[in-house]
């Protein structure tokens, strides 16, 4: 497992978002990030927009304008299919994001 700090630059929709990682050694990466271990309806459907705004919503202190960094934890170090990286998103207080998401039932487990 591998953790970094990150800026957030947009959420997506509800599994996926763009960020600014730390890599460390003062080298940054902007990356497409997908929610690992989830799934939230895509945004061509109905609940794709709420969903999106969900995670809007938890993310808003760390929100693109804030610059306030987060905690991301990655497995693998390469991408998936569509070119994102996997990540779980953790908030301060060790609060798994991604495991919210599902809780406050805007995504379901998704483990393919």
């Amino acid at each position: 497992m591998y953790e970094y700090q990150a800026v957030l630059l947009k959420v997506v929709d509800g599994d996926t978002v763009h960020a600014r990682v730390d890599l460390g050694f003062d080298i940054r990466m902007d990356m497409k990030l997908r929610l690992m271990g989830i799934n939230a309806p895509e945004m061509k459907t109905v609940q794709g927009l709420p969903a999106k705004d969900h995670l809007t919503q938890l993310l808003g202190p760390y929100g693109p304008l804030t610059g306030t960094p987060l905690t991301i934890r990655t497995e693998k170090d390469r991408q998936e299919k569509f070119g994102r990286y996997l990540a779980t998103l953790i908030l301060p207080g060790d609060v798994d994001l991604n495991r919210q998401m599902v809780i406050d039932g805007f995504a379901v487990d998704y483990n393919p």
